[in-house]
């Protein structure tokens, strides 16, 4: 279990880093040229890593039409966030769109018949309040936030889909089939600047797609080594790294607002996590084993 923690942990501290490259790339290119760059390059090291394995890499035979569904809501989700981090700082960016895990739990509710116990009703509660910390209401609401909340919404319905859907595929095939059809997805909004392409842009393309396919296959492998409720709460360290990217890099010092905001995010997704007996459990109430199922597993690819 150790060594899957971390694997998620090493993967979720390199995250920020390909957000910092897509920010720092948003002063002189297009948010949507970026997006292709890192779908289009990690797509690439994927496949080469596929011929070196022999890996076959096809669109899977059966769910089509979901495959590029989800690839279309993961596609517009990363676009979102990259336009939130040319307009506000790093972990504010990041922070909106970590609610994801809430609004994926939200829909399977709705739309799964997902039974919605206490946790998640609180976890819920929680990451809302902290989203409107961050929105400032009465006060002027930057566009980059609502970029960035935006993203999440659509990151969540792509993981609210895909706990229905069932992969065939293996990890290296999975990630060259999404980044490359997100690619093809993208590349009518990015062609005009296909012309600009030079030496320049050459190491941060290569450091957004290596940085996509790295926490792609720590991911997987941490998973591969420990249970999924054991990881999932890991997985808010994302935002604990990109605070100190933007501090470092940017040096962008997040208000004492948005911390509050950013901190009722993340408890609010730790809370929904629980199992409702292990929540009465803490509370005292009963002490059952209970049996805790994966709930959030995403890779911001």
């Amino acid at each position: 279990m150790q060594s899957g923690v971390f694997l998620i942990l090493l993967s979720m501290s390199l995250t920020p880093f390909g957000d910092a490259l897509s920010k720092q790339l948003a002063d002189t290119q297009s948010p949507m040229f970026i997006v292709f760059l890192r779908y289009f390059v990690a797509g690439l090291i994927a496949l080469a890593l596929a011929r070196l394995t022999g890996t076959k890499v096809t669109l899977p035979q059966k769910g089509r039409a979901g495959f590029v569904l989800r690839t279309a809501l993961v596609v517009g989700a990363m676009a979102m966030l990259i336009v939130a981090l040319s307009l506000i700082p790093l972990a504010t960016a990041v922070g909106g769109f970590l609610i994801a895990p809430i609004v994926a739990t939200a829909i399977s509710v709705f739309f799964y018949n997902e039974a919605m116990t206490a946790p998640r009703l609180i976890g819920c509660t929680l990451s809302f309040l902290g989203a409107m910390l961050i929105l400032k209401p009465g006060g002027a609401i930057e566009p980059g936030i609502i970029f960035a909340l935006t993203g999440g919404v659509l990151l969540g319905a792509f993981l609210a889909l895909g706990r229905a859907a069932v992969c065939t595929m293996t990890p290296v095939a999975a990630l060259a089939v999404q980044c490359l059809l997100g690619a093809a997805m993208l590349f009518p909004f990015a062609a005009l600047q296909i012309g600009q392409l030079n030496l320049g842009l050459l190491l941060p393309a290569l450091g957004l797609g290596m940085v996509t396919a790295a926490t792609h296959f720590l991911t997987v492998a941490a998973y591969q080594r420990s249970e999924a409720a054991r990881l999932a709460p890991f997985f808010y360290f994302n935002l604990v790294a990109a605070v100190i990217v933007g501090l470092v890099w940017f040096h962008e010092v997040p208000n004492t607002l948005t911390l509050a905001g950013l901190a009722l995010i993340v408890a609010g997704g730790l809370a929904s996590l629980l199992t409702l007996p292990q929540f009465l459990q803490r509370i005292g109430k009963f002490s059952p084993k209970p049996s805790m199922q994966p709930e959030h597993i995403y890779v911001k690819v």
